[in-house]
């Protein structure tokens, strides 16, 4: 089985715009001929990749989640192959945001790749709560930025979806609390907002007890035994562990990672950036979905009479 180039391309758009119309738009083709392209994918796979009514595209389908993952990945490769043959050494500069979880992940290791690949490419990172970062780019001032929105927001384009889940250190235990300390990044961080709610909805009395300006600060806090913090599972490597859900603890939502460009950037250098990153956590995230299951940590939260 060979997938279509073309027919990989037409999914990203329509996964990305949640509609066949606005897909068909931007590539100058008629509905007809993206619902037959998607149609032809289907076909090859052999399951259903879009929920779909009326040329409106309601969600992704586990498996046009995966296989948008791999397209992204398949399309980059093929465009850098057909650049290099033609174009020009990439430069030029990129304003990026990112949320401040992006240096619990491989986030420098990445840029070093990309600055490897591309050394004329100048960057300017800033790291920040997700709904300073939203706003900011929707105002312009970010080249690319990523940020954390809730399910379904549609505030920028999804890369992937993260389950949130309850992390604490090795030894610590709230058996005999009142309250549960917690450990947040500032105001503004979805993280934080989902905990807050979730607790508040499940009635379990919390209090705030260290607020990092960063991920170390946050991740040293949680490891010292001060509280227990919300955090995507990819995130969450030892000794950090897992806290299961149970009577104190809420399940937590999952969030959505998503992107946003700006229209007045330079788009060549800023779509190679942007593919570059998204390829990367696809990849990570592919990486932990390869792993065994984490260990989660069996701490009793007993409710305190």
């Amino acid at each position: 089985m060979n997938l279509d180039i073309d027919c990989l391309r037409t999914l990203l758009l329509a996964a990305d715009t949640m509609s066949f119309s606005r897909a068909a738009e931007i590539v100058g083709r008629s509905q007809s001929t993206i619902s037959a392209q998607i149609a032809k994918l289907e076909g090859q796979i052999g399951q259903p990749l879009l929920s779909r009514r009326k040329g409106k595209v309601l969600e992704l389908t586990p498996h046009g989640d995966r296989l948008v993952k791999y397209a992204r990945r398949i399309l980059q490769l093929n465009d850098e192959a057909c650049r290099s043959m033609s174009e020009e050494p990439l430069d030029g500069f990129v304003r990026l945001g990112v949320p401040l979880d992006f240096f619990g992940r491989e986030l420098a290791a990445w840029l070093a790749q990309f600055k490897a690949k591309h050394p004329m490419v100048g960057l300017e990172v800033e790291a920040n709560q997700s709904e300073g970062l939203q706003k900011r780019s929707a105002r312009g001032e970010f080249d690319l930025a990523f940020f954390k929105q809730d399910m379904g927001a549609k505030l920028g384009t999804v890369a992937q979806r993260e389950q949130l889940v309850w992390v604490t250190g090795p030894h610590f235990e709230c058996d005999e609390m009142d309250s549960i300390p917690l450990v947040l990044f500032p105001e503004g961080c979805a993280y934080r907002r989902c905990a807050l709610a979730s607790l508040k909805a499940h009635g379990s009395a919390s209090h705030i007890s260290f607020v990092g300006p960063s991920f170390d600060s946050l991740k040293s806090a949680a490891i010292d035994g001060m509280g227990i913090t919300v955090l995507a599972r990819a995130l969450v490597k030892p000794p950090l562990k897992i806290v299961p859900h149970g009577r104190r603890l809420p399940q937590l939502p999952a969030v959505e990672l998503a992107y946003s460009q700006s229209q007045r950037s330079n788009s060549r250098v800023v779509n190679e950036l942007t593919n570059h990153l998204a390829d990367s956590l696809a990849m990570a995230d592919q990486a932990l979905a390869d792993r065994p299951h984490l260990v989660e940590a069996r701490i009793a939260l007993r409710a305190h009479a």
